[in-house]
């Protein structure tokens, strides 16, 4: 049984011409985010220019339906290997396939106007082709970057359907060639026009898929850039410029999480409220440079000295509280003399004679009858004892 290849033909324009169309489209809609997909669009366009003039091949010049028409559907390959490449940010040199370009015109204009040979056109367009499909893959598998090459997985496997197609049909052509006619196909002839049809609807497919899983890509890139800046943010925002731990707004926040945990499940705490001894003296003696400086080192040997389950924010000016979890009135203690001692220790670098600096501490263990209110106050009670008392020192109620 024979079949008609001008209907073949017919279907392959029509769905080229929806596929062009689909692809335009696509162009127009991300014209102004990706580089390389007008050159795809114009690939579909070129080709369906071509296959038309093919199709009217015994209505005009052997020039239009043969060579040019071949000519563009070799330009049109080409055009998509360049659009890929922008696409991927990749360069292709332009000179070799102007060249090649030119060759393939002269080969195809000397066997169809001066010694007619359709196997020989047929080589000469298998053989210069396919190393362009050949070169596109190649970009895509080892010089684009590992996020383009997920996007263009199905490209590449359309452009090996296309090598084997051509391939096959390059085959055929040498060992049945009499058969290969305008009017009257063999099946197996038809399957492959059906064939180069169904690729050219995949790698449609595909070159859509591309944009969209970079379009994808993209996004999760700007949402975790986004969660990102929230998390730099909400940083910012819970931290105190001077001293780089929790600010007063923070730590109030976790201090009132704390009681609703008392409240609800039991779980025992202690308020530790902190004052840097003859604070206001440093401002005077060496001015307020040096008294920021007071202040960062008694902050950063406070949070260094902490268990991993506490918690430290600065209260304001040379106040500090800290949150001391599952904490009865014995540790509290400990721990408080411990902070005591540690900073005493310390010595600020940039007051010559260096000078230590010491630390009043009042603590308050929750109990059910605070408020957030009564529990600072009853540290404060107690910070105020140990200043009353001598100072570098701490006393608990």
């Amino acid at each position: 049984m024979n079949l008609d290849l001008l209907t073949v033909i017919d279907m392959y324009m029509f769905i080229n011409y929806i596929c062009t169309l689909i692809l335009g489209i696509t162009w127009k809609r991300i014209r102004h985010k990706y580089q390389g997909i007008f050159l795809v669009f114009a690939d579909l366009i070129v080709q369906s220019i071509g296959l038309t003039l093919a199709n009217f091949h015994t209505d005009i010049s052997p020039i239009f339906s043969i060579v040019f028409a071949n000519t563009l559907i070799y330009i049109g390959a080409i055009l998509l290997l360049f659009g890929v490449a922008e696409f991927m940010d990749l360069k292709v040199r332009l000179l070799p396939y102007i060249i090649s370009t030119g060759i393939f015109i002269s080969l195809y204009s000397f066997y169809t106007l001066y010694n007619p040979n359709k196997q020989v056109r047929l080589m000469v367009f298998t053989l210069m082709i396919i190393p362009v499909f050949a070169h596109t893959i190649y970009l895509i598998v080892v010089k684009a970057e590992p996020v383009y090459r997920r996007c263009a997985e199905h490209v590449v496997i359309a452009h090996i359907f296309l090598i084997l197609i051509h391939g096959t049909r390059a085959y055929i052509g040498l060992n049945r060639f009499q058969v290969i006619e305008y009017s009257q196909l063999y099946h197996s002839e038809a399957l492959l026009i059906m064939s180069s049809l169904l690729a050219t609807i995949y790698l449609t497919f595909s070159i859509t898929q591309m944009v969209h899983i970079k379009l994808l890509h993209q996004w999760d890139q700007i949402f975790n850039y986004t969660q990102e800046l929230l998390k730099k943010t909400q940083h910012l925002a819970d931290t105190d410029n001077l001293t780089q731990i929790n600010n007063r707004g923070k730590i109030e926040n976790i201090l009132k999480e704390e009681i609703n945990a008392y409240m609800a499940c039991g779980r025992s705490f202690c308020l530790l409220m902190i004052d840097i001894d003859h604070f206001k003296r440093f401002n005077d003696t060496y001015g307020h440079d040096v008294g920021d400086q007071v202040i960062i080192t008694v902050a950063q040997r406070l949070a260094q000295n902490l268990r991993g389950t506490d918690t430290i924010g600065r209260w304001g000016g040379e106040e500090f509280l800290v949150i001391l979890r599952d904490c009865d009135n014995q540790k509290a203690r400990r721990v408080g003399e411990k902070l005591v001692d540690i900073v005493r220790d310390a010595c600020i670098d940039c007051i010559y004679p260096k000078e230590h600096v010491t630390i009043s501490i009042g603590g308050a263990v929750m109990e059910a009858s605070h408020t957030m209110k009564t529990l600072i106050k009853t540290a404060d009670i107690a910070l105020y004892e140990a200043k009353q008392n001598g100072r570098n020192r701490m006393e608990i109620k």
